[in-house]
């Protein structure tokens, strides 16, 4: 037996419209095009499948036993061209995520809320580690994309820069110098200070920076976390200089935020495993991290 798949589209769409010349109509095809096919399928079949009465073409019930099962191919053949169509335009599919907890708490999290708005069937899955743990994971394959801050070259990784955005001053609101619009490392000496961890490539930075000119700081307090920094200064016990974006989610109330200068860079890259293909889906979620960036630069600036 050698069905003819035109055969079948021509009885289906019988099926579905009750008439050979809606039918073919549908298929783009003549009546007794339609007709034919639908003669040569019964033929193949040894089967009746339909009989007039009047006017009205009435489906056999063997008829309608073989649409149940032609019906059925047809909704599994849709159901692959959406799954297919969803993959081409990355609406599902997962994406699993490596990033220090400076954008954990703030930047990942929007750009996570963002991708879910137009592709809510992604199953995405976020870790918050270090930058060190990020580039090993990323590099080893466990993470499809990963946030870290720069830290020299990386075997296993390839980058792609976040655009540039500078660390901010995080104040008590009753500190007097939280009336100023900018802060410099004068305006800090003496004051209560809480640093980041010894490891945080922010906190060298701004050692260097009070280093350099000589300007002693009054360091109180040190933790491995932005928000725990901000927390701290919410409680009143000294000043920190941090990344914008945990500034930016955890600051006010009892916290003013002020841009500090000179600049301190908080220099991001996206990573992921070199010699890979990477999805759309990272791709695309790499492009909202970068806007968000882009963002957060702009209104650094005003």
């Amino acid at each position: 037996m050698h069905m003819n798949p035109r055969q079948i589209e021509a009885f289906r769409a019988v099926m579905l419209t009750g008439s050979m010349t809606v039918a073919a109509e549908m298929l783009k095809v003549t009546q007794p095009a339609v007709s034919r096919l639908v003669k040569d399928l019964e033929a193949e079949l040894n089967l009746r499948l339909f009989r007039r009465e009047g006017n009205r073409l009435v489906p056999s019930h063997e008829a309608t036993i073989l649409f149940t099962e032609v019906d059925r191919f047809y909704v599994g053949m849709d159901r692959i061209a959406k799954i297919a169509n969803d993959l081409r335009y990355a609406k599902v599919g997962s994406l699993r995520i490596a990033s220090i907890g400076a954008l954990s708490l703030s930047c990942i999290t929007q750009a996570i809320s963002i991708l879910h708005a137009s592709r809510p069937a992604v199953d995405v899955t976020l870790e918050s580690l270090n930058s060190h743990q990020t580039l090993d994971l990323v590099a080893g394959r466990h993470f499809d994309v990963g946030f870290a801050q720069l830290v020299g070259e990386f075997p296993g990784v390839e980058l792609t820069l976040m655009p540039s955005v500078e660390a901010v001053c995080v104040i008590p609101a009753s500190y007097p110098v939280a009336a100023k619009d900018y802060l410099e490392p004068s305006d800090l000496e003496g004051l209560p200070f809480i640093s980041l961890g010894r490891n945080s490539p922010q906190r060298l930075k701004v050692d260097q920076i009070f280093d350099d000119l000589g300007i002693p700081r009054k360091l109180v307090l040190q933790t491995s976390l932005a928000a725990s920094a901000i927390a701290l200064v919410a409680s009143g016990l000294g000043v920190s200089i941090v990344d914008p974006f945990t500034a930016s989610y955890l600051s006010g109330g009892n916290v003013v935020t002020r841009p500090f200068k000179p600049a301190v860079r908080f220099e991001i890259a996206a990573v992921r495993p070199s010699h890979h293909q990477h999805s759309r889906l990272c791709r695309e979620f790499i492009e909202i991290m970068v806007d968000l960036f882009k963002k957060q630069a702009a209104a650094s600036a005003i």
